[in-house]
């Protein structure tokens, strides 16, 4: 019967749509206070891979019902079975299209410089100033204390 390979994809397609948006969400590029535009790319790349499997289901659903009303309507008629044109194939294609270009948008997106935690970058300030302070050959200038105090060396 047609349509009920759009309803199996439909419910294989399930497992996957859920990896997609676990990674697409633990990406870097997701993250509080991005701009406007970069959350609308977001969202429109989730809700679409969400929406797949329910637009397979859709389109198998409404397939089957046209097939079965069109063959018993050429039956009846007398005539062979007809080939018609099949718009539930485009939605489905158009969908996909969807889902690819806003996957494409996303990539788009700048993700953030690379920072170190900042305990790292506590840790670095430290050895910094404690080599300064040793007077050690590779601390900056300006950081360094000299060793004579009161003109004794």
């Amino acid at each position: 019967m047609a349509g009920q390979g759009y309803i199996a994809l439909g419910l294989l397609s399930l497992l996957p749509a859920a990896v997609f948006i676990a990674a697409v969400a633990q990406d870097s590029r997701f993250r509080k206070g991005m701009p406007a535009s970069d959350a609308r790319r977001f969202w429109a790349c989730i809700l679409s891979v969400f929406t797949f499997p329910m637009t397979c289901g859709f389109v198998g659903q409404h397939k089957s019902q046209a097939t079965l009303v069109a063959e018993e309507l050429a039956l009846l008629e007398g005539q062979g079975l007809s080939v018609h044109w099949d718009r539930y194939f485009l939605l489905f294609q158009l969908h996909l299209a969807f889902i690819v270009s806003s996957y494409i948008l996303w990539c788009r997106v700048e993700p953030l410089p690379a920072s170190p935690a900042p305990a790292v970058e506590a840790a670095r300030q430290k050895r910094t100033r404690t080599a300064a302070w040793r007077g050690a050959a590779d601390a900056p200038a300006a950081l360094r204390v000299p060793r004579s105090v009161g003109g004794v060396r």
